[in-house]
Formats: C-alpha cells, structure tokens, sequence
C-alpha cells in the first residue's frame, strides 16, 4: 500500500514509518492527515496543502485517515465512496493523548517549579478526558487538587470519592498554587483570579488574556512526545483497518 502524508511533524514521519512495512503488501492507498487535520477547514495543518488538492491525490482505492476531518473533505469521500477514518471519534485514541498530555503537563510542574508536587495545591479547570487523566496524576504524585467543573453530578460524584471538587456557584482561587485549565471554552472570568496566581492552559484557542504569568501549553503529545505519539496514531490506523485488508 502506498502511504501518502500531508502536513509536518515527527508524529505523522513516525506512524508512517511504523505503518510502512506492515501495509507493504496491502493493496490501495492511505492518506495519512495530521491532528489536528485543519485548523482553519482551508488548508491542511502544517503546511501550504489546500484541503481541495487533496481531493486530486484521492480514488476509488483510497483510504483516508485524519482528526476532524473538514466537512467538506468528508462530503467529497462519501460522494465517492472512498473509505475514511477520523479517529476524534475513536475513544480509545483520544483517552491515550488525553493521557500523553497529563504526562507532559506533570512534566512541565516537576521541572519549572522548584516545589515537589506533594507541596502543591492545583486547580484544575474541566473534567473531561484530560482533566481527568491530569487529576489522577497529580493525586499520584501527592498534589492537593482542586477540580473546577460545570456539571454538578461530576463535582458530587468527585467529592464522595474524596477529591474536592466547586460548581461555578462555589469557585474560590485564592488559596491555588497554580491554576490549569483543560477546558476547550472559557469558563472563568478571568477578574475573579487572584493577580499573582500562574495559568496553564492547554487549549488551543484564547482561553486567557496574554500575560507573563500565563503558559500555553496546546498540543502536548505532538511537542513533547512525538514519537509515542506516532506510535499511537499508527496503532489506531492499525485497529481501524484490521479485517478490512
């Protein structure tokens, strides 16, 4: 099987390669996208490659793989009949990035502060899979943890499992060492922050207002772990086409 990428970065060169050998003698064609796929829905991320010119590299024995794919790319594939995968609906893979990205996030306190984390209290904004995975490890390391959700049944279900955890009606920052936010919207107004409290933010988008005591920290398994990333991406592609070639 050919392989075909568009786009950059070490992630995408490392499941191509893994997935060379094992689809050598598969018939067809695989588009390998990037994650995400397009930032804008126009062009292709990391690179110059407009989402339309993909279409020319495409056929009828094509097999297209990518995280939110633009809709207009899917339209064309179901037109055509060509088989396609977006794996941000593929649970398993996005619960083992939500995982990479605790990881570096850990990473990022244990070597920027000069404090263990078991002399720490985090706040953490959001409980989806990241919030989650970042929650669980910073419990393991020691951290005081403060979660900060929107859904009550999180906060209760949290709270009778010993973890303190405030709806919107109950948040206090004042006693936080550092603050993280997981959320992909903005939930907080940012005036009820104490002014010397540090963010990280791990959204892609402008969650918090730039400043010296805010770090950005977006796509945490592409930056910082590359390789398992890769190494994910390909074992995903992998399980998607088990039994298909």
């Amino acid at each position: 099987m050919e392989i075909r990428t568009f786009g950059g970065g070490e992630r995408l060169a490392e499941c191509k390669r893994l997935l060379c050998d094992l689809l050598a003698t598969c018939p067809g064609r695989l588009i390998l996208l990037p994650i995400p796929t397009s930032r804008d829905k126009k062009y292709i991320t990391g690179s110059s490659t407009a989402i339309d010119e993909i279409m020319a590299f495409i056929d009828g024995d094509s097999i297209v793989v990518g995280y939110e794919i633009p809709s207009t790319l899917l339209s064309f594939c179901d037109k055509n009949g060509i088989l396609t995968y977006d794996l941000a609906t593929d649970e398993d893979f996005l619960m083992a990035n939500a995982i990479l990205t605790a990881h570096g996030t850990v990473g990022y306190l244990i070597t920027n502060y000069n404090r263990d984390l078991s002399d720490m209290r985090v706040g953490v904004v959001g409980y989806g899979r990241i919030g989650e995975s970042l929650t669980r490890l910073l419990l393991l390391f020691g951290a005081e943890v403060v979660v900060y959700t929107t859904r009550g049944a999180v906060a209760m279900e949290l709270c009778e499992n010993s973890v303190s955890a405030l709806t919107p009606d109950r948040w206090d920052f004042s006693a936080l060492d550092i603050l993280i936010n997981t959320a992909p919207a903005r939930q907080i107004d940012e005036s009820r922050l104490p002014p010397d409290l540090d963010i990280i933010d791990l959204a892609s988008g402008r969650i918090f207002e730039p400043s010296a005591r805010l770090v950005k920290l977006p796509g945490i398994p592409e930056k910082m772990f590359p390789l398992t990333a890769g190494r994910l991406y390909a074992e995903a592609v992998k399980g998607r086409l088990e039994g298909r070639l």
